[in-house]
């Protein structure tokens, strides 16, 4: 147990700061959350257009989505560290497996439903105009997926 919380908090540390870094680099090189990517947030985006009013409430949503958000990630993480040491254990058990991975799918299923939550609310305030990019941005997500690295067309 001693040797799991260790390496819990090992494995916190060393991502935080990897997120940190990999943040400053990205401001560095003009990427990251300011950089001019349509669908980014940059010029002719649906975040482009909100009044200051607007920027406040998603300001607001967005700490509220962020505050839900980091308690199951953090429960997703310690779960993928129990199923690699219940993976990697002398006597590996299929059925201790197999349980661990339904609480990591579960998990992802509570967090996308909260993004799916957080989505609505966001499009939700939106004037109709606003609405339309941020459905395309959302549509184009979908189809893409996540990119790892800045704007890709």
């Amino acid at each position: 147990m001693k040797y799991l919380i260790t390496t819990l908090l090992a494995t916190a540390l060393t991502t935080g700061g990897i997120g940190f870094t990999t943040l400053a680099m990205a401001s560095e090189h003009g990427q990251g959350r300011g950089h001019h990517c349509k669908h980014h947030g940059g010029a002719g985006s649906w975040k482009a257009s909100l009044s200051d009013e607007q920027s406040k409430k998603l300001d607001k949503l967005h700490l509220d989505y962020t505050k839900k958000k980091y308690p199951i990630k953090a429960k997703l993480k310690a779960a993928k560290v129990d199923l690699a040491l219940l993976m990697t254990a002398d006597s590996a058990k299929q059925k201790d497996i197999d349980s661990k991975i339904d609480q990591i799918l579960k998990l992802k299923g509570e967090k996308m439903r909260i993004k799916t939550a957080h989505k609505i609310e966001v499009r939700n305030m939106l004037t109709e105009e606003q609405r339309i990019q941020f459905d395309m941005h959302v549509l184009k997500k979908a189809f893409k997926g996540k990119s790892k690295q800045g704007c890709r067309h």
